[in-house]
């Protein structure tokens, strides 16, 4: 393909880009699709996995707070720990300082343990004893929590629990302060319990429950406030996240803080105080793995995409061609360029502009075969009449363009003899409507086709009918010609050959149909002659004998004998006496007996000058017709003889290695045999021989023996083995039948060779 024919051509890029749009899109879609469930799976697994360990995070915290609780609840109920025994002397606020002791060292989360009674100054804790009203200032220094505001809220009714921060009395740590009052849950506590939580106990309890998980949690308040955070300091403002989160306690959503995305995960706790539990995970963070999975898939996307645009440009290049030859066959077949003899680009207006030329001249062509079809429908029913058709079925397949499908399998011919307003200048008029109005007659009740004969009075008309009986087809023809009367006046006399099956046969009933139209001048004119009705007055009879002898002289080639055959028919011809119809009727059996050795035997298909059933009045003397008859047969004879030598040569090798081919299986026989090579077995053992002088049979067991000699010779193998390998199916039948040919049992003969050494070629 040139490359200027595919760089003008707009419908090879239309058809290149659409077929990559067909590859793009679905890739696209099917990506965007895969992209956005992978993206939909992936925020459910980390919205999952940070609610699972959310949720854990929350059990295990929750529970130790509830352990908290009950301290506080059992200090309350410990009799030695009430505000009457815990203040009455120091000695009592020794035991009062190993009794928290006690209660610390069951939750890790205690860092320390205070005791607070109501309306006394000192404060004991599992360590030591403070002053109430320097605890705050001057012995923890918190940074936040004021001497003022601490006494406010241990006079408080409330459990509180504030943020954690740092405690000058602790390096390293910071506190988170939880203030429970005592007697728990009690309208009017008497004291309270301060549960200084090591900040770092629960950020460990955390961090082993989230282990690296990239994010950050949070507790927080109700209020809002940040009681610890895994990260050291928290630079967000959770008031607006707090405030998506509402009353709803639990869930999940995508939060933006200080411009970055993050996935929230959120649970409230079961416990009094109602603090949530947070986890915050950058988005960026978590899709870190789907970007680089993206990178890869648009990278894979892009070379998908360029490798099958490359694949669809070459296909494109090669199915291109079809479509480039396709136009410049149409521009050829028709003649026709575009207009002014410029080539056009545009492949489909090309084609239209040729199929429309080419549909022009089909029009053309259409109207000249419906013109020329009485021409066809004629030149059909002669062939068919002077015996050239061989297969009506191949006639009917060249003649149904034309009307002609005769499914009839009875022939017969009627020779209409026309008089009076046929012979002046309307004659040929006359007769074009004449022929198309007979078969309308006839349609209705037999098949029938129309012919104009040589002689201008007279016309032929071939009929075919499903039985051989003329009693319909003699009405319909004599109803035929009475209309023929009625509507134009004219005389018509019918002459009707007998019915035949062979197509080669036709001109036979021509001759019967010619011969019974003559009998006009003793039946008189205006009526139908059937030759059933004269056919014993014109027949006489004659030997085909001769007939016979001829057609076997044909089958051999003998040149001799051909002429010899010839002289005796031509002989039958001069002693048929005054009967013309006999003398005709042998002529016609001598041209088809030299013809039919041809169509038997499949030689040649040159066409011979002999004549026809129509052609054959044409002769003067029956000397002219075996002149003919004699230079034609020769030839035909020579043929044969050369195709027959050319060919026997050929067949008989085959046979003759067919059977070194199946001499070893004993199923062999003639059947079999004709069967594999395509042939009967009647002509197989005939030709078989004729070219060898020997019965197959004969050369089967003649190959068998041999090859039983050659294996005594050469090995020593049991006689039934041999038996088997040669194709006998009994040993004693082998035998009988070695000893027959040779003189000897296999036994005997196997001794004789070892004996004397005998060696055969």
């Amino acid at each position: 393909m040139d490359k200027p024919s595919v760089m003008r051509s707009k419908w090879f890029y239309r058809y290149l880009l659409s077929y990559i749009a067909v590859l793009a899109v679905p890739l696209l879609v099917i990506g965007l699709l895969v992209y956005n469930d992978f993206m939909r799976t992936l925020r459910e697994e980390v919205t999952a996995s940070n609610w699972s360990l959310l949720s854990q995070v929350k059990e295990v915290i929750d529970v130790r707070m509830g352990e908290l609780d009950k301290i506080a609840y059992q200090i309350s109920s410990n009799p030695q720990l009430t505000p009457y025994a815990a203040t009455k002397d120091v000695y009592q606020g020794m035991k009062v300082i190993r009794e928290l002791k006690n209660y610390a060292a069951g939750n890790s989360f205690i860092a320390e343990l205070v005791l607070h009674m109501r309306g006394f100054p000192m404060l004991y804790s599992s360590f030591s004893s403070y002053p109430l009203d320097s605890f705050a200032g001057e012995s923890y220094k918190f940074g936040e929590w004021s001497q003022e505001q601490f006494e406010r809220d241990l006079d408080g009714a409330d459990v509180r629990l504030r943020p954690a921060e740092t405690a000058g009395i602790r390096q390293g740590d910071r506190i988170i302060p939880y203030v429970v009052p005592i007697p728990y849950k009690d309208e009017a506590p008497y004291g309270n319990v301060l549960f200084m939580l090591s900040e770092q106990s629960i950020k460990a309890v955390i961090r082993h429950v989230l282990a690296d998980y990239g994010g950050n949690t949070f507790i927080v308040d109700p209020a809002g406030r940040i009681v610890t955070s895994l990260a050291a300091e928290s630079r967000f403002d959770l008031a607006d996240l707090l405030s998506r989160i509402g009353a709803e306690g639990n869930g999940s959503i995508e939060a933006e803080l200080d411009g970055e995305t993050y996935y929230a995960t959120y649970i409230r706790s079961a416990h009094p105080m109602a603090w949530t539990y947070v986890t915050l995970v950058e988005k960026s963070r978590v899709l870190a793995p789907v970007v680089r999975v993206r990178k890869l898939a648009l990278a894979g996307l892009g070379v998908t995409l360029l490798f099958g645009a490359a694949v669809i440009w070459m296909l494109m290049r090669l199915n291109y061609n079809p479509l480039r030859s396709l136009k410049q066959f149409a521009e050829s077949l028709s003649g026709r360029r575009a207009a002014g003899g410029a080539a056009v680009h545009d492949e489909l207006e090309a084609i239209r502009r040729a199929v429309s030329g080419i549909s022009e001249d089909s029009s053309v062509l259409r109207e000249q075969l419906h013109r020329s079809k009485p021409a066809m429908r004629a030149f059909l029913i002669s062939q068919l009449i002077k015996g050239h058709v061989r297969d009506i079925g191949d006639f009917n397949k060249a003649g149904k363009n034309c009307g002609l499908d005769f499914q009839g399998g009875y022939f017969r011919i009627a020779v209409f003899l026309f008089r009076d307003s046929l012979g002046g200048e309307e004659a040929a008029l006359s007769r074009e409507q004449l022929l198309p109005f007979i078969e309308r007659q006839l349609a209705s009740e037999t098949e029938c086709g129309a012919l104009d004969a040589v002689e201008p009075d007279r016309a032929l008309l071939l009929l075919a009918a499903s039985s051989p009986e003329e009693t319909d087809v003699r009405a319909a023809l004599e109803r035929c010609r009475q209309a023929i009367f009625e509507r134009w006046g004219v005389q018509a006399t019918i002459g009707l050959g007998r019915a035949v099956r062979e197509t080669r046969e036709i001109g036979q009933s021509y001759i019967e149909a010619t011969t019974a139209l003559e009998y006009r001048l003793v039946q008189g004119r205006n009526r139908l002659i059937s030759f059933a009705d004269v056919g014993e007055a014109a027949a006489g009879g004659y030997s085909k004998s001769e007939l016979a002898a001829l057609e076997v002289a044909l089958k051999q080639g003998n040149a001799d004998k051909i002429r010899e055959s010839v002289d005796e028919v031509m002989a039958l011809v001069h002693r048929s006496g005054p009967s013309l119809f006999m003398a005709r009727s042998i002529c016609y059996e001598l041209i088809h007996t030299v013809l039919r050795p041809l169509d038997e035997l499949n030689v040649g298909d040159e066409p011979l000058p002999l004549p026809d059933a129509l052609s054959l009045f044409a002769f003067e003397t029956v000397e002219e017709l075996a002149e003919l008859v004699h230079e034609v047969s020769q030839s035909i004879g020579k043929r044969i003889k050369m195709s027959k030598e050319s060919g026997n040569y050929a067949l008989k090798e085959e046979l003759l290695a067919y059977i070194d081919r199946h001499y070893a299986d004993y199923h062999f026989s003639l059947q079999t045999m004709a069967e594999a090579l395509g042939m009967s077995s009647s002509y197989l053992s005939r030709y078989f021989k004729d070219q060898t002088g020997y019965t197959v049979s004969q050369v089967l067991n003649q190959v068998r023996m041999n090859q039983a000699k050659a294996l005594l010779r050469a090995e020593d193998i049991s006689i039934a083995e041999l038996v088997s390998r040669i194709g006998y199916a009994s040993t004693s039948s082998f035998i009988r039948k070695f000893r027959e040919c040779e003189g000897l049992t296999p036994g005997e003969y196997r001794k004789l060779v070892v004996k004397d050494g005998i060696s055969e070629s």
